[in-house]
């Protein structure tokens, strides 16, 4: 990524994983386009398009000029960073009435989205939660086997309440509950401007940018609850719900509860995994080591919520 004072340049690693295929110039080139053409719905003065990367004399060069091309670069108006949510959260300095604001936005793009026939069922869901168990003992290591045995607990949990529920999921996958939305709805892809914009949606992977509207509006309230403020996140539920209806019963109230604990579950694993990565020490890992234990209270909260419905 390059930064200039009024615009940000991202470009895609020739990188290629099990969820993601950024290998060639052609794809690099087809993603690019993608993450604007997916961005534009919540954030279309922010992204302001596809440029070229050329070269010219083993000089390189962004725009329409004449070279040889060798990459591409979304072009994005630079934001003011300050007013990132995540970082307002830590300041102390986020509103009731800026998150009731960012719920209606979020409501609006919700009922316009495209819906998708079929969602994940409740054998995919969990094939994503047990994958935690991939680095449980990095939690024996680092949290001891309390921490451990709590993943082990979350897993069966999580299993036999999706089977439980499974009819439930499945009446939501038909009813038009399945969008596809934002995928990656978290404090740090929103600016509290005057108006929010949320940006940085998932457009390397439909699968995981497709998914119940509770799903999605889960992760940003449990990341809300991660900065301690249960309060915005009933504030954005609350308000959400009546643009939208989205929960008809008592069971759709225990499946979004699951869905907090689902997300929660699913960033302590991404989390584990780049702690592991930069074992070396220093202000990055013991800043990753207090997210996780933020995410493995919150788990355990959720798990004990979820009983008690």
């Amino acid at each position: 990524m390059i930064l200039s004072d009024d615009y940000v340049f991202k470009i895609k690693k020739p990188v290629k994983f099990d969820f993601l295929d950024f290998s060639t110039l052609e794809k690099r080139k087809h993603y690019c386009e993608q993450e604007v053409k997916l961005n534009r719905r919540l954030a279309p003065a922010m992204y302001l398009g596809v440029r070229t990367i050329k070269e010219t004399n083993e000089k390189y060069h962004i725009g329409d000029d004449e070279g040889t091309i060798i990459d591409y670069v979304v072009l994005m108006k630079r934001m003011d960073e300050t007013k990132q949510l995540d970082r307002l959260l830590e300041e102390g300095n986020v509103s009731t009435n800026a998150i009731i604001q960012l719920a209606d936005i979020v409501a609006s793009f919700h009922k316009k989205a495209t819906i998708v026939p079929k969602g994940a069922d409740w054998k995919k869901l969990y094939n994503v939660f047990e994958d935690i168990l991939s680095v449980r003992h990095f939690f024996i290591k680092y949290f001891g086997e309390d921490a451990g045995q709590l993943i082990e607990t979350l897993n069966r949990q999580a299993y036999q309440f999706l089977k439980a529920n499974k009819t439930r999921i499945t009446e939501r996958n038909e009813n038009g509950s399945v969008i596809d939305g934002h995928g990656d709805l978290h404090t740090r892809n929103i600016f509290l401007l005057e108006d929010p914009v949320i940006f940085d949606c998932i457009e390397f992977n439909k699968d995981l940018r497709k998914g119940d509207r509770l799903n999605e509006i889960a992760f940003l309230c449990m990341d809300l609850e991660r900065y301690g403020r249960s309060d915005l996140s009933q504030a954005f539920l609350e308000r959400y719900l009546s643009k939208t209806g989205s929960i008809e019963n008592k069971i759709d109230e225990q499946l979004f509860l699951f869905y907090k604990l689902y997300r929660a579950n699913v960033r302590m694993k991404v989390h584990a995994i780049e702690a592991q990565e930069t074992e070396s020490g220093g202000e990055q890992r013991e800043e990753e080591m207090r997210t996780i234990r933020q995410y493995l209270e919150l788990c355990k909260k959720y798990s004990e919520d979820l009983k008690s419905i």
